[in-house]
């Protein structure tokens, strides 16, 4: 097995670890290593015998933030591929990293940003009222139909009193198509996230998820989420799913204001290397 070396040395840009070679140790891997906050990545030489644990024990400096805060997705060739999640207790040869693969931090489920930590919420204590973000602010002081106000094409109506006009415009916006959403291959499942960063209004419209606002269609090849909202609901649909999915075993997750996270149960253990077919 690969070790550190006792007089460690990394340069400041790249963070090249010097590694030592124990008797049978495994061939050495060179990493690129992207930081949660992203930028240019890092550089560094390891065993491929050691494992994902290991692994994080090499990256504080570069990803500012504990080993147990760490979790770790490591991708192959080029940035088209698909993105792993890397265990702690295989080694890296186990689990297929390669030479030249990247190595991705990501904070922990369970040390997620805080809510006060969020985009939103700084972007609300720097810019106050005039905030793009500044309608949440106050999100639990008010009903929820008078938390949120969103722009949208106009809906004709035909034939309608003005009395029942204005109680239809609701249900007549179409739903918002969720276009911002990231996936990985878990073993077992893929997951499939919608966060706050990139789907503010539908993680918002989501609430807890425990009083009807989420409902999720699983098919064998397809899926299907809906969010409801008021005045506008939100939908995801992927039809022909790269290979088949166990509906009655899928599941989805609401993290309150962080993320909406749907888990599609493999029927076959295969690699996932897209997430829908082209048409």
């Amino acid at each position: 097995r690969w070790r550190p070396h006792p007089l460690l040395n990394r340069c400041p840009k790249h963070c090249t670890a010097i590694m030592t070679k124990d008797e049978g140790a495994a061939r050495p891997l060179s990493l690129k290593v992207i930081g949660p906050k992203g930028g240019q990545a890092a550089t560094m030489e390891v065993g491929a015998g050691i494992t994902g644990k290991e692994l994080k024990g090499l990256l504080p400096d570069i990803a500012g933030m504990e080993p147990d805060c760490m979790s770790l997705l490591f991708q192959n060739g080029s940035r088209n591929s698909v993105k792993l999640i890397l265990e702690d207790s295989k080694t890296l040869e186990e689990q297929g990293v390669k030479d030249e693969a990247t190595i991705t931090v990501r904070p922990a489920e369970q040390h997620a940003v805080a809510r006060s930590d969020s985009f939103l919420r700084q972007s609300i204590a720097k810019n106050g009222t005039s905030s793009y973000y500044y309608a949440h602010a106050n999100e639990k002081a008010l009903p929820a139909e008078h938390r949120y106000v969103y722009g949208g094409e106009p809906a004709k109506l035909e034939e309608l009193s003005p009395e029942d006009a204005a109680a239809a415009q609701p249900q007549a916006a179409l739903a918002q198509a969720i276009s911002s959403y990231s996936w990985a291959d878990e073993g077992d499942f893929v997951c499939i996230y919608i966060s706050a960063e990139g789907e503010v209004a539908a993680v918002v419209a989501a609430g807890d998820g425990k009083d009807g606002q989420v409902n999720v269609e699983f098919g064998t090849k397809s899926m299907e989420l809906k969010i409801r909202g008021s005045p506008r609901d939100f939908a995801l649909a992927l039809r022909g799913l790269e290979n088949e999915i166990v509906p009655e075993e899928c599941k989805y997750r609401v993290s309150t204001g962080k993320r909406v996270t749907l888990k599609l149960k493999k029927r076959r253990q295969t690699t996932w290397s897209r997430l829908v077919k082209p048409s």
